[in-house]
């Protein structure tokens, strides 16, 4: 559907908001909102929050790589990138891509619609067809429902279609701006035992003591978590909130120096900028659906003052 066609049917013109669809990096179709809580731009392609910024605050809550492709077939990095059916590596070792098919895959856009608290609802989404099954031989239908407001939400849904149970993993890959990595605290893991990730640590299980810091390559599993984390940012003066749904495992991940240069789409100084505290379910939390049930998996971000 062309951008006409879609302002046509799903743009929002009003005193409640304003939704409008635009070319974007990469002619890539954009989602732009602005209504009186927040602005933020959405990915179609990619099922991809970029942008978000409540109207009270000087910073953006997400990160995007300058260098980040905008290409069909390319995931973008940054924002909050959706991976399913699968997190981490393919787990069938079939040379599949990391992190599953959709975060570099077209949605459909289902639904758009200004709320009566303000916000600003968008429903995007994926049914299995030919193209799907030959890469993952499933019958699914995957909703992302997303509200932009005084806090952006993000939900996943994933229906079983088929006639058999399947398993999944998944993960709200969120990128967070922050002003120096090395300065943050991400609190609300201290006790937690995690798998260390990270170039040559062997997947060690370690157990976290205090708040986590970023001083080197963190690449961390964590298991039985709290629906709610915080990420501490003394530069932008900023604490961002993580509420969770329906995850116990969440990672956190800076790729630091030498990871970050090997790299494309990031600039060598990109770590920095960011870090990722994602809502997930990995690890030994594998989720399976029986037939015609639907298992949702949903973040809630805000930003505070510090």
């Amino acid at each position: 559907m062309d951008i006409e066609a879609l302002n046509a049917e799903h743009g929002i013109d009003g005193i409640d908001g304003i939704l409008h669809f635009t070319k974007g990096r990469g002619g890539l179709t954009m989602i732009e909102i602005a209504n009186a809580q927040a602005t933020a731009l959405i990915s179609p392609y990619a099922g991809q929050v970029l942008a978000y910024r409540p109207r009270d605050a000087e910073d953006d809550l997400l990160f995007v790589s300058e260098r980040a492709y905008f290409a069909e077939g390319k995931a973008i990095k940054g924002g909050i990138p959706i991976c399913w059916p699968w997190f981490g590596a393919d787990p069938e070792a079939k040379g599949r891509p990391a992190h599953g098919f959709v975060r570099a895959w077209p949605w459909t856009v289902l639904a758009t619609e200004a709320l009566a608290d303000g916000s600003t609802r968008v429903e995007l989404g994926i049914a299995d067809d030919a193209d799907t099954r030959a890469i993952w031989p499933q019958y699914f239908n995957l909703l992302v429902d997303i509200h932009v407001g005084a806090t952006l939400s993000v939900a996943l849904s994933t229906l079983n279609a088929g006639d058999r149970p399947f398993s999944i993993t998944q993960g709200l890959h969120a990128y967070f701006k922050v002003g120096d990595a090395s300065r943050i605290r991400v609190k609300g893991l201290d006790g937690r035992s995690y798998i260390d990730k990270a170039v040559g640590a062997g997947d060690a299980v370690i157990r976290q003591v205090g708040q986590v810091a970023i001083e080197r390559e963190v690449n961390r599993i964590y298991e039985d978590v709290p629906p709610l984390l915080s990420i501490v940012d003394p530069t932008l003066d900023r604490r961002i909130r993580i509420e969770s749904e329906h995850s116990r495992t969440a990672v956190v991940w800076n790729p630091w120096v030498e990871t970050a240069k090997a790299m494309d789409d990031l600039d060598d100084q990109d770590y920095r900028r960011f870090v990722c505290v994602e809502t997930v379910n990995t690890a030994s939390e594998v989720i399976e659906i029986p037939p015609g049930e639907t298992y949702r998996l949903a973040a809630r971000y805000g930003i505070e003052p510090l």
